[in-house]
């Protein structure tokens, strides 16, 4: 016997969205299907709110889906769906005995793991476009925003260093030190800023730009991988480190990971 008229209940002891995305997904196979109604009881407490809602679902002839994290709560229901002859699809514990038994742990049974894991995705995400867009000394607007600043000349590693942090969920602005160019202003308006200055040997810079420059295909003499400037250039973000207090990290063989857990430390 078919029927015209679907209801589905959506429970869960968090906000209910896994649930609600399968839901969603089943249906879009069923475009034909009209009349479908969708309800969702989030943040459920304990087992007298979970049965009722069963009993409201046993009235409306309705479907049940649920993601329940709380082995108290899935055994509850599926043992009242059961009893009472209610649909009941539990898309949480079936895997979740699974995972436990093929790897030995048992599930912390947290209620709203999944959003926490959200959270720490988007926030990843905001800080590596923060980090993108503050790259390279394009933008100071909101540079107060910044878990930290990384200073440095030509070639010591700003923008990796920066990218590497923000992938870990830090938002991080990088300006690049030259003689000719001062730093804003906006900058020394945060003095509460965590500025990191990225340092290294004049001739360990020297060979990275020249290799630099024939990547670029670049002949003739060039200032910019000359040994003068470069020490000049490094003598300047001496000074600039000392104003804004930074705390400086000599780049020179250390790979990025290094750098990056250094600063972390700090953050």
């Amino acid at each position: 016997m078919t029927e015209r008229h679907l209801s589905i209940f959506i429970v869960s002891d968090s906000l209910g969205e896994t649930a609600q995305r399968m839901v969603h997904a089943v249906m879009s196979q069923f475009p034909t299907l009209e009349q479908v109604e969708i309800k969702k009881f989030s943040f459920i407490k304990d087992k007298a709110e979970l049965i009722n809602i069963l009993d409201l679902a046993k009235d409306r002839s309705a479907v049940v889906v649920t993601t329940l994290a709380l082995k108290e709560y899935q055994s509850a229901g599926k043992a009242y769906a059961m009893e009472k002859g209610i649909q009941y699809v539990d898309y949480m514990s079936p895997l979740m005995k699974i995972v436990e038994d093929k790897s030995g742990i048992i599930p912390t049974e947290e209620t709203g793991m999944i959003r926490k894991l959200d959270e720490e995705y988007f926030k990843r995400i905001e800080a590596i476009e923060y980090s993108v867009k503050y790259d390279d000394g394009k933008h100071f607007t909101d540079i107060g925003e910044a878990d930290a600043l990384i200073l440095g000349v030509s070639r010591t590693s700003k923008t990796p260093l920066s990218m590497y942090l923000a992938n870990k969920g830090y938002k991080i602005a990088n300006i690049p030190l030259v003689p000719e160019v001062a730093i804003p202003e906006t900058v020394y308006q945060h003095p509460d800023l965590k500025v990191f200055g990225l340092t290294a040997s004049p001739k360990y810079i020297m060979n990275i730009r020249t290799e630099r420059v024939k990547t670029l295909g670049i002949t003739g003499r060039a200032t910019y991988n000359n040994l003068d400037r470069i020490k000049e250039e490094l003598a300047y973000a001496e000074e600039i480190f000392k104003k804004l207090g930074a705390t400086v990290i000599n780049t020179e063989y250390r790979s990025i990971e290094e750098s990056a857990f250094y600063i972390e430390k700090f953050l």
